[in-house]
Formats: structure tokens, C-alpha cells, sequence
């Protein structure tokens, strides 16, 4: 979230809530609570706020962790914060977020344990990102203490298997997860000389269970179709040719997009800088020919007048304003791929799903990993790496021959 969306976003959350029926208690508490943020934010000079923001705040403010709160009066103070990034990312809100899970520290333990915490605290990851790492470390050396391991240098590969093995009752994108964390954590355990053994040498592969389907993609030429069908001669067709432009040719996410306001755009240097709103980080796109005309249509031709003077898109209804968030597009990618007439065949029909396809298709032309990854404004490659599982020729060539019998 960006600092001129805080005062809407927040005034749009206290609206829904008083629609909802939250008592005037519940509604004086979040309106004191958002309001002290607002005040926090700005003093601060935060240009993109994110949770990470929310849980500095309270800690300065309030004295606890955001993550972690033990008293009635701090899940009192966190849940406007919690609804507050919630709603603003879905248009909707949980009516209860739940206190994240807790492990003690084995006394034996304990020293290794705040070595690691010092390790992790001094890495420039996202709170939340921080808080998932320490709590599996946690939950690892507490296993391993249950079954007699009371040092970390007693650690076996098959106590890895054994652990991954109690993690019983989560779902497979939770586990996978976990997984993840475990061999980065084993990596770190094995730099330092605690383990004999790396978190790749333990855990090589890390299979995703919950992808039984191949991802949506749609081709070079269903690409064109799509666009080609959009009539362009309308505002709403304009406004949508240049939307799917954005998915199709950069493969941005539908909240960055729709949140792009006219300083991202430098004509002169023909580039996009922008935060990402899922992660918070920078990025910087091309701004292509297939972009900066569409968009150029779109503002002189389709953009109506409107007092948000720094949002690209705003609605096409009066009052033209900014879009909460980006779920219209997902209409508009989806209208755009009906009309187009083409057979979706069980795919999505979302501008995910155009992301997709140009990662896989910029894949096809032998663009490597680390490129797609830098264009999707992935902060790792084994993220990118799951557009190869629509990749068939590449597939192919990077798959082993079977020897006779």
C-alpha cells in the first residue's frame, strides 16, 4: 500500500465495518487505532507501508508483537491493522485472525536458537518472512529434543525425514512451505559447522503437491486473438486493451497495475518504477511501444476528468476515483478472453494467467530463468522456476533418456 491509499483505504475499511453492524465501541477503538498509524506513517515519511510498518508501529507504540499478542487489549489493537491490509489487498475482511503459533525453547537449545534469531533478524526480509523462518527452526530443535537429540551436531538426515514426517494435519501448500524454510535452515546450520550435511544434500528436490494441473497458459497467438477482439473504439475497451497489455506483455500483477499512478511513468527514460504491492519491493519495466500507446490512448481518449490527479486508472463510473484494488480486472481479463471467442478449456481466464503465459513464452525463447524472474519481480528464481511445468519442449530437453533394459 502506498502512503496516498492509507487515509482512503482506511475510511473505505471503518465504512464496510459500519455497514457490517461492528458496534460503535469496536468502531471508536479501529478509527483511534488506524488514525494513530495514519499519524505514524506520515511522521515517519513511509512511502509503501506494508505489515512489516504495522508491526514496527505497534511495537513503538504499544510495546508488543504484532505477530504474537498475549492480552485481550492487544488483539484489540491489532485487528483494525490486520483488516486494515486485508481489506485493502481483497475488498473483504476475516472477522477474527488467530494468534500464530507458539514453541518453547529447549533450555539446550536456547543459545543456538537466539544465534539464529540474530541471523535471520539481520536479514532484509518482511516481517512476516522473519517470524515463518523462526518459528520452523523452532518447532525443529524442539523436535529434535523430543527424541533425545539434546545437540544440534547429533542431528541426522533421516531426523529431517522424521520431522517433515510429524508435521501431521497441514495442508499440502503449508507443508511445502515448511520444507522450503527447513533446507534454507540447514544450509545455514551446515555453513556453520553445526551438521555434516547441507539443506540440498538432505532435501534435493521439493516436490509442490498441490499443482496436480499444469498452470494456465495461453499461446502467442491466443494472446493476439484476445487483444485483437477488444474494441477499442469504447472507453471501457480502451481502458481494457491497455489493462491486458500490461498482463500480456510486462506480466504484472493486477493490484500493481492498478494502482500505477502517472510519477511510475517516465516517458523521457521509457520506464515503469514502481513498489510492488505484494512484496513491497522496487521494480522497473520497459515501457514498451505495446504499452506506451495503448496507455497514451487510454489517458487522452478514455481517462475521464477526475480529482485523483495521481492514479492512472480510475472507475468508469462517477464518481471517477481510484479502484480499491484490483479485483475489476480480473472481470475485465475474463470478459476479454470470452469475447475473443477463444476455448479456454478449463483454463483461468485471469490476468494471472496471461502472467503466466508470457513467462512461459518468454521461456520458449530461450530467455533464461533469471531474466523471467527479474521481469515478474520474482526475489528468487525457485519462484520463476514453476513456469516450467508448462513447458514442454524444455522439458524435454532437460529430461535424462532411458537406458535399455
Amino acid at each position: 500500500m502506498l502512503k496516498n491509499d492509507l487515509e482512503p483505504v482506511s475510511e473505505a475499511l471503518l465504512n464496510r465495518m459500519t455497514d457490517d453492524g461492528y458496534s460503535q465501541q469496536i468502531l471508536g477503538k479501529s478509527r483511534w487505532v488506524l488514525g494513530l498509524f495514519c499519524q505514524y506513517c506520515k511522521r515517519k515519511g513511509i512511502e509503501a507501508i506494508s505489515l512489516s510498518t504495522a508491526a514496527d508501529f505497534v511495537g513503538e507504540h504499544f510495546d508488543f508483537d504484532l505477530y504474537n499478542p498475549s492480552i485481550p487489549i492487544q488483539y484489540a489493537i491489532r485487528y483494525p491493522l490486520l483488516t486494515l491490509f486485508e481489506f485493502d489487498k481483497n475488498g473483504t475482511y476475516a472477522k477474527t485472525h488467530n494468534k500464530p503459533n507458539s514453541v518453547e525453547i529447549p533450555r539446550n537449545y536456547d543459545a543456538l536458537f537466539q544465534e539464529y534469531r540474530m541471523y535471520i533478524e539481520g536479514l532484509e526480509l518482511k516481517r512476516n518472512s522473519r517470524f515463518k523462518r523462526i518459528l520452523t527452526f523452532a518447532k525443529f530443535i524442539h523436535y529434535l529434543d523430543g527424541i533425545g537429540i539434546t545437540e544440534i551436531h547429533g542431528a541426522e538426515r533421516k531426523n529431517v525425514y522424521d520431522f517433515i514426517e510429524s508435521l501431521e494435519g497441514y495442508a499440502p501448500k503449508t507443508l511445502q512451505g515448511h520444507k522450503v524454510i527447513l533446507r534454507m535452515i540447514l544450509d545455514w546450520l551446515h555453513e556453520e559447522g553445526y551438521i555434516h550435511f547441507s539443506g540440498w544434500d538432505a532435501l534435493p528436490v521439493i516436490h509442490d503437491e498441490t499443482r496436480r494441473k499444469l498452470m494456465s497458459y495461453y499461446s502467442k497467438e491466443e494472446i493476439g486473438q484476445i487483444l485483437s477482439s477488444i474494441d477499442t473504439d469504447s472507453r471501457s475497451g480502451k481502458f481494457a486493451y491497455c489493462a491486458v497489455c500490461f498482463f500480456a506483455y510486462l506480466g504484472m500483477r493486477a493490484g500493481d497495475v492498478i494502482r500505477l499512478r502517472f510519477s511510475d511513468i517516465d516517458w523521457n527514460r521509457g520506464s515503469i518504477r514502481f513498489s510492488q504491492h505484494k512484496t513491497g519491493n522496487p521494480q522497473i519495466l520497459p515501457l514498451m511501444d505495446e504499452i506506451r500507446y495503448p496507455l497514451i490512448d487510454y489517458i487522452k481518449n478514455a481517462r475521464y476528468q477526475s480529482s485523483d490527479t495521481e492514479h492512472i486508472f480510475i472507475t468508469l463510473r462517477a464518481p471517477h476515483k481510484a479502484y480499491a484494488n484490483g479485483g475489476v480486472l480480473y472481470n475485465v481479463v475474463e470478459a476479454c478472453i470470452e469475447k475473443s471467442g477463444i476455448d479456454s478449456g478449463g483454463r483461468h481466464r485471469g490476468p494471472h494467467a496471461l502472467r503466466h503465459s508470457l513467462a512461459t513464452n518468454l521461456m520458449s525463447g530461450d530467455v533464461p530463468v533469471s531474466g523471467i524472474s527479474d521481469i515478474l519481480g520474482h526475489t528468487s528464481t525457485l519462484t520463476t522456476e514453476i513456469y516450467l511445468t508448462i513447458d514442454e519442449k524444455h522439458l524435454k530437453e532437460v529430461s535424462l533418456e532411458v537406458p535399455n533394459a
